[in-house]
């Protein structure tokens, strides 16, 4: 059965995990790029976003997320301390424990590299109209929590969790 394009399903659905992939690598390429202004790497870069999104965020929850062992993780954090991205405070609640708090210092600078990029995007977006929007976000929205299932997984190859249909 062919599409509005004129293409199968199945093509279409070979060229969509084409582009995905192809976005996957540019944007680490990316994000590789924009890590390396600010002496640090694209893993470096995606734990200060989890550090700036998460709150009371620990070291183990760091790993937890990631799938890092804990000695990469404590690699990461001090990278990032010495950056100036984030600060490694004790839990008031619980003095053993130590929270990963971002310093705020730094916002700016990244808002300022990511900016041609939100830029771009920004007007990709707005040559779709609403109903298009929802679809798009939704997919994103799936493929997002396929991801954060895969690494949670231990070993590739052992997914187990489906994406739900929509």
């Amino acid at each position: 059965m062919s599409t509005r394009s004129g293409r199968d399903r199945a093509e279409l659905i070979a060229a969509i995990e084409d582009a995905v992939r192809d976005n996957g690598g540019r944007g680490q390429l990316l994000h590789q790029a924009i890590a390396e202004r600010f002496g640090l790497n694209p893993t470096d870069l995606k734990c200060v976003d989890l550090a700036r999104s998460e709150p009371r965020l620990t070291a183990g929850r760091l790993a937890e997320i990631t799938g890092m062992s804990t000695s990469a993780t404590t690699a990461v954090l001090d990278r990032m301390e010495k950056a100036g991205f984030i600060e490694r405070v004790r839990d008031p609640a619980d003095r053993r424990r130590v929270i990963v708090a971002s310093t705020g210092r730094r916002e700016q600078e990244l808002t300022t590299a990511f900016a041609p990029l939100r830029d771009a995007m920004t007007a990709v977006l707005e040559s779709y109209e609403d109903d298009q929007l929802e679809l798009i976000a939704g997919f994103v929205q799936r493929v997002n929590e396929l991801l954060r299932d895969l690494t949670a997984q231990p070993a590739a190859g052992q997914v187990t969790t489906r994406p739900a249909a929509r």
